[in-house]
C-alpha cells in the first residue's frame, strides 16, 4: 500500500512539475546571453530567445527561452522549437523540431 501512495505522489509531482502544453517558437535574433555550465565544468554563455509561440490548437503565447546545457544552441534564425510551457514553472523542456514547419500549418489568430 505504500509503495503505491510513494508512487501516486512521485507520479502526481513528475506532472505538476514538468507537464505543461507544447507551443512551437520559431526563433529570431537572441537578445540576450545568460551564464551556463557545459559538461566538465566549462563555462559558457547561453543564448536567450523570445517570441509569440503557438501552440497545436493555435493559441499564441508569448515565450521567452533561456538555453540549458544540455543543448545550449545557438538556434538558427527560422528553425522551430518546441517548448513545454508549465503555468507554475514556465518553461520546462524544449527540443528543435526537424522536418516540415508545424508551425505553417497552424491558423493564425
Amino acid at each position: 500500500m505504500m509503495l503505491v501512495v510513494m508512487l501516486s505522489a512521485n507520479i502526481g509531482w513528475l506532472v505538476y512539475r514538468y507537464g505543461g502544453e507544447h507551443y512551437y517558437l520559431t526563433v529570431g535574433r537572441k537578445v540576450g546571453t545568460h551564464p551556463l555550465t557545459l559538461a566538465g565544468g566549462v563555462a559558457a554563455n547561453g543564448p536567450i530567445y523570445q517570441g509569440d509561440a503557438v501552440s497545436a490548437q493555435g493559441r499564441h503565447k508569448f515565450i521567452r527561452l533561456k538555453t540549458v546545457a544540455v543543448d545550449p544552441g545557438p538556434f538558427k534564425r527560422g528553425e522551430v522549437v518546441r517548448v513545454t510551457w508549465n503555468r507554475h514553472f514556465g518553461v520546462t523542456n524544449y527540443e528543435r523540431v526537424a522536418g516540415l514547419n508545424p508551425v505553417s500549418n497552424l491558423r493564425k489568430s
